[in-house]
């Protein structure tokens, strides 16, 4: 969790994360000392995956140098995006930096994903996102999706637009009552919609078509 500032200001946020947050983020020469003082002595590199996560990771203007010292050192490193800022160029130069993974937040369909995060432009930016990302051959992807009340009757038809979209491994989740998240119970299933949700996720797997997992 390498920044506590994000370019969204979205309603789950278990971390209360905004972009005017006190704390600074986490230097980079402090990063890499834990690593090569507490972690590398106690580790193969090579069976390491190191994800970069927020906030929102590409607020940092060093992300592509925290790649580089992380790949030198022998790690794979992926990370976790709203997609709000990323463009081809930025992901060129990422990947060029030694990115293996990246998992982009798309929480449904345009109203309901605006909805969370609070923008308008959320929605196409995500989506923009995920076109450049499906572009560049040898990167491993997934979608996440917080699965809210306004989504749960509409989660066939989300699978099928992910489907569509030419997205294999889908990865959902629902409310943990943390950050700004605890003070809105519009975002919080109830037992009903939660067996709904399990359910879905049981007859989504016998299907086959796309790669489901839940977890946060």
């Amino acid at each position: 969790e390498c920044t506590l500032r994000c370019n969204l200001h979205c309603r789950h946020c278990g971390s209360d994360c905004r972009q005017d947050v006190a704390e600074s983020d986490m230097p980079l020469a402090d990063f890499l000392r834990v690593l090569d003082e507490e972690v590398t002595p106690n580790t193969s590199p090579e069976r390491v995956l190191i994800i970069f996560s927020g906030g929102e990771v590409l607020v940092r203007r060093d992300l592509e140098e925290a790649g580089r010292e992380v790949t030198r050192r022998g790690y794979m490193w992926g990370m976790v995006t709203n997609g709000m800022g990323l463009t081809r160029e930025r992901l060129r130069d990422l990947v060029a930096a030694g990115l293996r993974s990246i998992s982009v937040s798309f929480d449904g369909f345009e109203d309901a994903h605006n909805f969370i995060r609070q923008n308008p432009l959320s929605f196409d930016r995500a989506l923009s996102a995920i076109e450049y990302i499906r572009e560049v051959k040898g990167l491993t992807y997934d979608v996440i999706t917080c699965v809210t009340p306004m989504m749960i009757e509409r989660l066939d038809e989300w699978k099928e637009f992910l489907i569509s979209k030419g997205i294999a491994r889908w990865r959902i989740f629902s409310i943990f009552p943390a950050g700004r998240a605890k003070k809105d119970d519009s975002l919080h299933l109830n037992e009903e919609q939660f067996r709904k949700l399990m359910e879905f996720i049981r007859r989504t797997r016998k299907e086959g078509r796309i790669n489901l997992n839940y977890a946060c």
